[in-house]
C-alpha cells in the first residue's frame, strides 16, 4: 500500500518507509492556538521490521523514529538539502530522547 501511495502522490515506484500528507496551512503551523487537522502518516510496517533488523534495533524503536520522522514533515521539515537534512536528524534526535522512555515502555508491550 505504502509503495502504492509513493507511485501515486510522489512518482516514485517503489517501497518507502514512511509517508506524510500534511493537510495544514503554514499559517495554521504559525498560530499555536490554532485547530486543524495536520495531516495523514503512512508506515509500511514491512520496511520498518526489514530496517529494524538491519539495524538491530527494537521494532518498537523503528515505528517511534518513523513517526517521529512522519510527524516532522508535518510541521513543514524536510531533508532534500544537507542542511535540512541536519536540521531534521537533530530534532529526530531531541525528540526520541525525550520520549525514549516511553518508547522503552512499549518494547515491553
Amino acid at each position: 500500500m505504502v509503495r502504492a501511495l509513493n507511485r501515486d502522490y510522489r512518482d516514485s515506484d517503489k517501497a518507502t518507509d514512511v509517508l506524510s500528507f500534511s493537510f495544514a496551512a503554514p499559517e495554521d503551523l504559525a498560530d499555536p492556538a490554532a485547530r486543524f487537522f495536520l495531516g495523514e502518516i503512512y508506515l509500511s510496517v514491512e520496511t520498518a521490521r526489514r530496517q529494524a533488523r538491519a539495524a538491530r534495533r527494537p521494532y518498537v524503536r523503528e515505528v517511534a523514529h518513523l513517526t517521529l520522522h512522519g510527524i516532522l514533515h508535518l510541521l513543514g521539515h524536510d531533508h532534500a538539502k544537507a542542511a535540512e537534512r541536519q536540521r531534521m536528524r537533530g530534532e529526530e534526535r531531541r525528540l526520541t530522547r525525550l520520549l525514549s522512555a516511553r518508547i522503552r515502555a512499549l518494547q515491553v508491550l
